[in-house]
């Protein structure tokens, strides 16, 4: 057990920043695997976007108002009121008289944070896995671009082995703030076990484990492709279309045989086999990109 004193905390624990002072009770060092502050906030109007973090802060006292960046809805806030940034919610805080919030970090600060110029605390590269969270599965829908297939039996085992062992693995998404979904990049079979399986969906309270990527539409293709190339079967004329849609978004040849683990030679027979080829006029792999290949390291994708 430990018991700590804000009126009596080691200095390197209080952190100021532009327009606050920070106590952090909790730290990443302590082992909770959160991190909880006390935050006194002067008078001002302040934009902050924990984009590393999910915050939720409790206001002890003071008069504020707390405005979504992307809604421009405001949200009153005082005494007993608790607002909760489960979105990495981009937003300005406007304090109207000096304001006391008890704040939980997720994951936990290592204890000198400030904001940076984007609004977050930068904590630098974090594998997403390290920040799973559950989420009802209303909020999570299906891509559109997945080549990849299972069979009926194979589908049958992965919901009993879901059944037997649990979710081992969470479902990876990139968030929609447009429609407030999770969209899956890799996972789809997992998700959709938990869609067809009552009594996993039962069991599971109908919620689904993923951890979020920050991905653009043709980043979050290259990753499902990425994700799934080396253990199914990838339908060949999804493939195609994916392939066709990278092209319209202006991704090069390079691009799509780095991103997506294609070699030259698979690219070109893609575009031979599946018609596709008419995207790629004027488009073809030069002597000296193929030569500079070979001294290259390999393509392939790791994880």
């Amino acid at each position: 057990m430990k018991i700590v004193n804000c009126l009596d905390m080691e200095s390197d624990r209080i952190v100021e920043g532009n327009g606050f002072t920070s106590h952090r009770i909790l730290l990443q060092r302590d082992g909770m695997g959160y991190t909880l502050t006390k935050t006194v906030i002067v008078p001002g109007k302040y934009f902050w976007h924990y984009t590393d973090h999910l915050e939720s802060c409790y206001c002890v006292s003071g008069k504020a108002k707390v405005i979504k960046c992307h809604s421009m809805e405001s949200f009153e806030i005082g005494p007993d009121i608790t607002y909760i940034l489960d979105n990495h919610d981009a937003h300005f805080f406007e304090c109207e008289e000096e304001t006391v919030l008890i704040c939980v970090f997720n994951p936990p600060l290592t204890g000198q944070e400030v904001h940076q110029e984007d609004g977050s605390y930068s904590v630098g590269w974090r594998s997403p896995t390290y920040d799973v969270r559950a989420v009802p599965i209303s909020k999570v829908k299906a891509n559109d671009y997945n080549p990849n297939a299972v069979a009926p039996p194979e589908m049958a085992l992965l919901e009993t082995s879901i059944w037997e062992d649990g979710y081992t693995q969470p479902v990876v998404t990139v968030y929609d703030e447009d429609e407030d979904v999770y969209v899956v990049v890799d996972g789809f079979h997992r998700y959709l076990t938990l869609v067809n399986s009552e009594r996993i969906r039962d069991r599971e309270r109908g919620l689904l484990p993923i951890v979020v990527l920050k991905k653009e539409m043709g980043d979050r293709m290259a990753s499902t492709i990425r994700h799934n190339r080396a253990r199914g079967t990838h339908n060949i004329e999804l493939m195609s279309t994916i392939v066709s849609e990278l092209v319209e978004m202006g991704k090069g040849d390079r691009w799509i045989c780095q991103n997506i683990g294609m070699s030259p030679d698979e690219l070109l027979r893609m575009k031979q086999i599946t018609g596709v080829a008419a995207l790629f006029q004027n488009r073809d792999f030069s002597d000296s990109w193929e030569a500079e290949s070979e001294d290259e390291e390999d393509l392939s994708p790791v994880h």
